[in-house]
């Protein structure tokens, strides 16, 4: 009775959650369990500068708030193989910095510091360096893209993909010792690489920023302090890139699936002795489902919900070889001892 019971639970949040839940936006956010990518990725051929290029005085006071502006050029120039040198990068801070001030007249913007007494440019958000890649590099929605919310796993894959991200921070929460820890400043940087533990960055905020390390949880942070967004340009030069249509179909699904998972969790958790028995049945009623093909809109899912329902199967399975083995290890060193 209860089995049945526990079938019909399952299939109603099956259905409920497919057809009544909006899941639009949940698109690239933490729920995405299906990325594959290897445990570190590099790029070839890519090539850092601060955001004072010249890495003179001078150059850094004239360049002490274009890390917005750097951190487009080092993605837009890297993804598009144009080859630079530290003057070609200073001469095109310059133009994207006088192209906002006398176009866009983002002097209006000007922000004064009071320490100080000089006038510097505001900070842009990325919506804003995003519409600034859109107007002065001509990127549009189709080859650029802002990503909410994003997880660990959601920037790794990306990064497998040879994708260079922008990322919004803030000085102090990069805990980066060529920066003053007494200050907060908001800051902009370039994810490059990953490895086991780290996010591998251009940070041109230093002259020391080329393929810095910085842990995973730290990027999660300064991503959350900052509006959860970050910003991905495309490589133009290779037509293999994401679609991103199909990533977001995927990153749904995963959502329904742990929506679903959740549930059954729950009812798993209540009942631990009979886990196994329960999901047996639950697993065979979601092949039957699919194998009838009753709901081909829905397919997909019920096939990839039954694929995680027997990975926690066979843990389940695994569990209580664990616990046999052991107590069978115990009983067999128990009698060794006693026959000592």
């Amino acid at each position: 009775m209860f089995t049945r019971f526990f079938i019909f639970v399952t299939l109603f949040f099956v259905y409920s959650f497919s057809y009544s839940y909006n899941f639009s936006d949940y698109m690239f956010n933490h729920y995405v369990w299906d990325y594959n990518y290897e445990s570190s990725h590099t790029i070839n051929d890519i090539k850092f500068f601060p955001q004072a290029p010249l890495a003179t005085k001078v150059n850094w006071g004239k360049n002490y708030e274009s890390c917005e502006e750097a951190a487009i050029i080092l993605s837009h120039f890297n993804i598009n193989k144009i080859d630079f040198d530290k003057y070609k990068a200073d001469e095109e801070i310059d133009d994207l910095n006088n192209y906002q001030e006398n176009v866009l007249w983002i002097e209006r913007n000007k922000i004064h510091n009071k320490e100080s007494g000089k006038l510097y440019l505001r900070d842009i958000t990325i919506e804003e360096i995003h519409n600034l890649a859109k107007i002065y590099y001509w990127y549009d929605d189709e080859n650029s893209h802002i990503i909410s919310n994003p997880s660990k796993e959601t920037l790794k894959y990306l990064l497998s993909k040879d994708y260079i991200i922008i990322v919004p921070s803030y000085t102090k929460t990069l805990a980066n010792p060529n920066y003053n820890l007494l200050t907060n400043s908001y800051h902009v940087i370039n994810l490059v690489w990953y490895d086991e533990s780290n996010f591998i960055t251009f940070d041109p905020g230093t002259s020391k920023g080329a393929f810095y390390k910085y842990p995973y949880e730290n990027v999660i942070k300064w991503i959350q302090e900052n509006w959860d967004e970050i910003l991905i340009l495309w490589w133009k030069i290779n037509d293999n890139h994401i679609s991103f249509t199909y990533l977001n179909e995927q990153i749904v699904l995963g959502k329904k699936v742990s929506l679903v998972l959740n549930k059954i969790n729950s009812i798993l958790n209540d009942n631990p002795e009979r886990k196994e028995e329960l999901l047996n049945n639950v697993i065979s009623k979601l092949k039957i489902i699919n194998n009838s093909k009753l709901d081909l809109n829905n397919v997909d899912f019920f096939n990839a919900l039954a694929i995680k329902l027997e990975e926690k199967l066979q843990i389940v399975l695994n569990e209580k070889q664990d616990v046999t083995y052991l107590s069978g290890l115990a009983t067999k060193l128990k009698k060794y001892y006693q026959s000592k």
